[in-house]
């Protein structure tokens, strides 16, 4: 899903601008608050994301349910003031998180991210800001392989969709800890290379 294609109609792009639309979009979909206005963000970045040639837009939305599942039971259990209104803040935040993980699908699609790290570093950014960014980007295609493979997994061990709480249960906790094990490699990584560069 979050593989970088070198034969997409955007891939000839600058990559300067593909990180201004990469900007411009999230910082879009975190200042509406508003519903009307985040749909009419999506459809924008959903036909760029088609456009583009990525195929895999269901799959996409597919993985985004037990997050955003997620989100809204926690938006249910804390915020009980009867006072809000929690249809549209869980509908606000659901298109926020499509309209993010959409616009990022988009970028790492049509963008080689070795380009991209160069071209911050010809920016005279400090590494705390470029590494990171190159890090996290960079294994989203990783995390998204081991997410298919808990599902397959799991589809094994007789897992389904038919039981959510316990699907989600069955994939999150294992995806949680493979992302831990994953973060605490790249940091003992980070550091043997500091200390070998002192």
């Amino acid at each position: 899903m979050f593989q970088y294609d070198s034969k997409s109609l955007f891939s000839k792009w600058p990559e300067q601008l593909k990180i201004a639309f990469l900007i411009g979009a999230s910082a879009a979909a975190l200042l509406l608050r508003e519903f009307f206005p985040q749909l009419l963000l999506f459809l924008p970045i959903g036909a760029m994301l088609l456009l583009s040639g990525y195929r895999e837009t269901h799959k996409l939305l597919l993985g985004l349910l037990p997050f955003l599942l997620l989100t809204d039971l926690g938006f249910y259990f804390f915020l009980p003031n009867q006072s809000l209104d929690l249809a549209k803040i869980i509908a606000v935040s659901n298109m926020r998180f499509i309209n993010l993980f959409f616009a990022i699908a988009f970028f790492i699609h049509t963008t080689n991210l070795f380009k991209v790290m160069q071209l911050m570093r010809r920016m005279k950014l400090p590494e705390s800001i470029y590494l990171p960014t190159y890090v996290v980007l960079r294994f989203l295609p990783e995390i998204e392989a081991d997410l298919r493979n808990i599902i397959a997994i799991q589809k094994i061990r007789g897992y389904g969709p038919r039981h959510p709480l316990l699907y989600f249960k069955a994939i999150f906790v294992p995806l949680l800890l493979t992302l831990f094990e994953r973060s605490d490699q790249i940091a003992i990584a980070y550091f043997l290379r500091k200390k070998r560069e002192q």
